[in-house]
């Protein structure tokens, strides 16, 4: 596909984010690699520290990992009213970043990403959409500037789980896709086969129905996807 986020080739093997979601010693970020992580998930909106510490403690994490590091900021009650102060302080020291597809301000985020890769993310708790809605979000994120459109639907049955991969393999955008819940975990290891770009794993704890721990994640990616880097491997 030749997509890259810094350093990692998205499109060869299944890729792992692992998200970042609260204060971890430096220390223990540098060995996310060798456990199995890709790439690193900032959630500066779990994080919740104050603007010069997440930067700060962002700059620290770069200078400790070569891992590609994405960005994300979800919008709350807090930061609302400064989150796009909060991606411009973040934006230059990631390799991509993470916005809402439905954000007031996404256009704006987009510009600032300037050349670095751009997830544009739709996340739906109750279900999943049509195959025909999932069409409109995937070309909606391509006309926004997405690089990569993220989409995450709760799965309530095993026919969603089904669809969802279907889209994904027949779908010509760059795809990240994800069945929340305990029927769609199978997808955080499956999708992959079918065109999904990378997937997430937890480091403390989930941040989302259905989600795997960077552990466990890596151990099923080793186990059936025999060719790419196994845990603790280089």
């Amino acid at each position: 596909m030749g997509l890259s986020i810094g350093n990692a080739v998205l499109g060869d093997r299944p890729l792992i984010a692992a998200i970042i979601d609260r204060k971890l010693p430096l220390a223990e970020i540098q060995l996310l690699p060798a456990k199995g992580a890709d790439m690193l998930e900032i959630r500066a909106d779990l994080l919740g520290m104050p603007a010069e510490e997440l930067q700060e403690y962002t700059g620290n994490i770069k200078k400790t990992v070569d891992s590609p590091l994405i960005g994300t900021i979800r919008e709350t009650d807090e930061n609302s009213r400064y989150r796009l102060s909060l991606f411009e302080l973040l934006i230059p020291l990631v390799d991509s970043i993470d916005i809402e597809i439905d954000s007031a301000i996404n256009s704006e985020v987009i510009a600032m990403a300037k050349d670095k890769p751009v997830i544009v993310s739709d996340h739906d708790f109750e279900k999943t959409p049509s195959d025909s809605a999932l069409q409109s979000i995937a070309e909606k994120g391509t006309e926004l500037g997405g690089s990569i459109i993220k989409i995450a639907a709760m799965a309530t049955c095993r026919r969603d789980v089904i669809r969802l991969l279907r889209f994904t393999e027949s779908c010509a955008c760059n795809l990240v896709t994800i069945a929340m819940g305990e029927t769609g975990t199978v997808s955080r290891v499956i999708a992959p086969l079918f065109g999904s770009l990378f997937t997430y794993a937890f480091i403390g704890g989930a941040v989302a129905p259905g989600q795997l721990s960077l552990d466990k994640m890596a151990e099923q990616i080793s186990l059936f996807y025999p060719g790419s880097r196994p845990p603790g491997g280089q």
